[in-house]
């Protein structure tokens, strides 16, 4: 259904946006603006917070575990090194993969392909016969790639709901939860292997808490449109995308 100027729905008193004039229409280029509550803003700022609480957990809760690890799959010092080095290999390589995907298709999917990516990775590994230690390597690396998503994806999420003031003091929250979440992982891997004998059962805890972030990130978080707090009642649509190429390019210059 096509909405004439003036007609309710557009931006403004008079259903004009504020960036148009009296009697003139938006251009093709333009659409009605999108607009979210603040405490639905700030509901799924908080859930985006508590994400990157568990995925920084998952970074560190095997170093909370490493030497009973070391012992179960009979791995020496200099190998056990190599867990986190798989970690931090296979999440800088992706992490560039997955910006150019939330760039161009629905960052909530893409979020949680993530989600779905490390923790699956992540409990699948706490039944990995002793025998079969590279296949313990090869699962916190995909680990390492599916936080790359969040670690990439989801700050742009905050950077489009929330502007100036707010942005700042919303991403501060968020970032908080890096330090809190790695010693988080380690008491947690710590805790949950004494209370159980286990260490495996540290990894099939987290998957839990994991589930339920996945379950309010599809619930309670949008996917606003690129630019939106910053467009201010306007988002243009329709322009020329940058290829992977011309990306790579302007990263290289910084």
């Amino acid at each position: 259904m096509s909405m004439k100027c003036g007609e309710p729905g557009l931006e403004g008193p008079q259903g004009q946006s504020p960036e148009l004039g009296s009697g003139q229409c938006p251009s093709p280029t333009t659409l009605a603006p999108w607009s979210l509550s603040r405490w639905r803003a700030y509901l799924a700022a908080a859930v985006l917070c508590y994400i990157n609480l568990l995925n920084y957990m998952n970074w560190f809760i095997i170093a909370g575990v490493l030497l009973d690890v070391q012992k179960f799959f009979r791995i020496s010092d200099s190998n056990a090194g190599l867990l986190q080095t798989v970690f931090i290999s296979c999440l800088l390589l992706s992490a560039p993969v997955f910006g150019y995907l939330g760039d161009r298709h629905s960052r909530k999917a893409t979020l949680s392909f993530g989600i779905l990516l490390w923790s699956g990775a992540g409990l699948s590994s706490s039944f990995i016969s002793p025998r079969y230690s590279w296949l313990f390597f090869l699962s916190r690396g995909l680990v390492g790639t599916g936080t790359a998503s969040y670690s990439t994806i989801a700050p742009t999420v905050l950077g489009d709901l929330f502007v100036r003031d707010q942005r700042t003091r919303v991403l501060a929250i968020f970032y908080i939860f890096i330090p809190v979440g790695s010693g988080l992982g380690y008491v947690l891997g710590s805790a949950v292997t004494e209370l159980t004998g286990n260490w495996r059962w540290a990894l099939r805890v987290m998957p839990c808490l994991e589930a339920v972030a996945l379950i309010l990130l599809i619930l309670l978080v949008p996917d606003p449109p690129r630019g939106a707090a910053e467009k201010q009642g306007v988002v243009t649509v329709g322009g020329p995308k940058s290829t992977w190429y011309e990306d790579v390019r302007y990263l290289g210059r910084k």
